[in-house]
């Protein structure tokens, strides 16, 4: 299978080399476009004002702001920077500095000075004005960029304008009219607040208003009264019932226990040792009487018989003295019998109260159950009334002291040097730029073949040149020597993978034939032919591929094709015939689309016409090595005439050729004074 061509960074290179000046023209036409367009180009200059988002908070301005503080998270900061470029802000900004009336931002004036007029009309003029609006807006936003300084809460806002005062005056009054426009939707946002705060408290107070009344006509319709402390008179009654209550009772326990105590003593006849007995003044009296008696009579005795009078007059007095005892006894038990029934009928009464009031307080606590959910939906109410009379007053009290959370930390300076355009950078851009159109044109420019001016040759041959003098006939010859042994292939594609491959074994020998045809000193160059027995399209190819070689080896090649008229690519309708009618020779060569070599055609020459010697030594002075693709030896009417102009000859021959084909081949070289110098043996 015959090898494909490929390009490699050597053609790169070469192709580089050769339309250099190619590549140059471009370049300098595109820098030259370049410095047109950016010298037509408005200059125009930035500057830039910072603001930075406050995060300290007004202690006396903001205990109850109606808005929230103005948040620092990158979102929020975000939405800043869409307030800073929004089109209400701009249309604030332009209707504040005139720019309606500026040519830069509204290309409609003619250069006529508008008339004076008011603002705010033409910032809120009907519809029909909305598209020269929106030119004039868009203008101005084109001119700013707003943007964040890296993870810190400031903004900067950046003009651009053809005036370097223009530009600093709107961004100061753009950061200005952002800080005032806070202050404004602070403050309209109060007075809304307010609004709407004073509308709902005249509510609510209606709202109180209607509930406390129908609190006192329920308490009104079911009698019921509130005592202090917001206790009602029944609860109040029932505590006091209750403690009376268990005062009776202690004092009924009491007054019982005692009363059996006594009755139980007096069944023993110690009913004098009764606590209410002892503490009686009669009794106690009577007792020391008694015991007065006793002293008298125990004294007596000592002195007296039981039976003397003085004795049974004492013993008289003491049944007297127990007589009025055991009476004030019976008086002491029968008073507490008393109390003890009144203490029990107290008691009863109490409970009669109790069970009264009980009832009354169900019928109430029945009837409150309406009247708490009406008290507590006052209770709310005035709450809520309350809270908004408070919240009022503290929004009426910020009208006056609403203070921005974003403030100018840098005012735009009036820059002294245009932002752009940056004309320098363009003009050294654009010089890469060029050569990389240049080099693009080059590869295009090989790909179409377009020819390459030729150097190193001159445009006219000589008016007089000497043809060279014709060899002297040579000795016979032996069998010449074999000088490369290669693969027959009829496939110009061949040559193509030679220049791809020259370390492969085919490009090693015709590199080695190249260097020995140059090898020898002679004057000027070498003009060697290549001819065969008979036509062999293989010679083409190998013809083509030894001057590749010998052009990559540095050499000033020409490969000129003398084939009975069959022409080399590319060189079709130029060549010999066209140089010897006078044309200039970079017309009648044509570059090799793949090395340095030059190809030159010879179809419809008479090798018999007059000033082709003269050609050939022209063209041996223009070049190192002059190969010939001759025509075969066996054409006896072309090949004489051609033998005469060459200094050597290289008979290409197959392995497989007839005896008799090659011997005939041998014989006309011999014949025409041009023996071989060598053979190429193709397989």
């Amino acid at each position: 299978m015959t090898p494909e061509a490929s390009f490699g960074l050597g053609d790169f290179l070469r192709v580089v080399s050769e339309r250099r000046v190619l590549i140059r023209n471009v370049t300098l036409a595109v820098v030259a476009l370049t410095a047109v367009v950016v010298m037509a180009m408005p200059t125009l200059y930035s500057t830039s004002a910072i603001v930075m988002l406050d995060q300290r908070k007004n202690s006396v301005a903001d205990l109850s702001a109606v808005l929230s503080a103005l948040p620092t998270d990158p979102s929020s900061v975000q939405n800043q920077i869409q307030v800073l470029s929004s089109r209400d802000l701009a249309l604030q900004v332009i209707g504040r500095l005139r720019l309606y009336a500026d040519p830069e931002f509204n290309p409609a004036l003619d250069g006529a000075a508008l008339p004076d007029f008011n603002p705010l009309h033409w910032l809120r003029a009907p519809a029909s004005g909305g598209d020269a609006r929106d030119v004039i807006v868009n203008a101005f936003l084109d001119r700013l960029d707003v943007s964040a300084l890296g993870l810190s809460t400031s903004l900067e806002v950046r003009f651009t304008a053809r005036d370097p005062q223009k530009a600093a005056l709107i961004a100061n009054t753009l950061a200005q009219s952002y800080t005032e426009d806070q202050v404004a939707t602070k403050i309209d946002a109060a007075r809304k607040a307010a609004q709407w705060l004073s509308d709902r408290m005249r509510q609510l107070a209606q709202q109180v208003q209607l509930q406390e009344g129908a609190v006192e006509l329920y308490k009104t319709e079911h009698d019921l009264v509130d005592a202090d402390e917001g206790k009602s008179l029944v609860d109040q009654q029932l505590m006091a019932i209750n403690a009376q209550l268990v005062q009776a009772q202690s004092d009924l326990a009491e007054k019982k226990a005692a009363y059996d105590r006594v009755a139980a003593l007096s069944k023993t006849g110690n009913a004098a040792d009764v606590t209410p007995v002892v503490n009686s003044k009669m009794i106690g009296d009577l007792k020391t009487q008694e015991g007065e008696l006793v002293r008298q009579e125990a004294d007596l005795a000592t002195r007296y018989g039981p039976n003397h009078p003085k004795m049974v007059a004492i013993r008289n007095e003491k049944r007297d003295l127990e007589a009025k005892v055991a009476f004030e006894v019976a008086s002491v038990a029968g008073s507490m019998q008393s109390d003890l029934a009144v203490a029990r009928a107290h008691l009863g009464s109490i409970e009669d109260s109790l069970q009264r009031v009980e009832r009354q307080a169900r019928e109430d606590n029945l009837a409150r159950i309406k009247l708490n959910s009406l008290q507590a939906n006052l209770a709310s109410t005035r709450t809520m009334y309350e809270s908004f009379v408070t919240r009022l007053r503290a929004v009426q009290d910020q009208d006056d002291i609403q203070i921005p959370e974003a403030r100018v930390i840098s005012s735009a300076p009036v820059p002294s040097a245009p932002s752009s355009p940056h004309r320098t950078l363009f003009i050294a851009a654009s010089i890469p730029a060029g050569l990389l159109l240049g080099i693009l044109a080059a590869l295009l420019a090989e790909r179409f073949q377009a020819p390459v001016p030729v150097t190193g040759m001159r445009q006219v041959l000589p008016a007089a040149a000497q043809t060279p003098a014709l060899q002297p006939a040579p000795a016979p010859l032996a069998l010449p020597p074999v000088l490369a042994t290669l693969s027959a292939s009829s496939d110009l594609r061949v040559a193509d993978w030679v220049v791809n491959n020259p370390a492969s074994p085919y490009g090693q020998a015709l590199t080695a034939l190249a260097r020995s045809l140059v090898a020898t000193p002679a004057p000027g160059a070498r003009v060697v032919a290549l001819t065969s027995a008979a036509h062999d399209a293989g010679k083409a190819v190998i013809a083509l591929s030894l001057a590749r070689l010998a052009a990559l080896s540095g050499l000033r090649v020409l490969l000129i094709d003398g084939d009975l008229g069959r022409s080399a690519p590319g060189t079709a309708n130029m060549g010999l015939a066209a140089l010897l009618a006078g044309a200039p020779v970079d017309r009648a060569v044509v570059k090799d689309r793949r090395t340095r070599a030059y190809l030159m055609g010879a179809a419809g020459i008479a090798w018999n016409a007059p000033h082709i010697a003269e050609a050939f030594a022209y063209l041996r002075r223009c070049c190192d090595l002059v190969l010939f693709d001759a025509a075969p030896a066996s054409a006896s009417e072309v090949w004489p005439r051609q033998a005469i102009l060459c200094d050597s000859v290289i008979l290409v021959t197959a392995a497989n050729a007839p005896q008799p084909v090659f011997d005939a081949a041998l014989r006309s070289l011999v014949a025409t004074r041009s023996p071989p110098s060598g053979l190429i043996v193709t397989r």
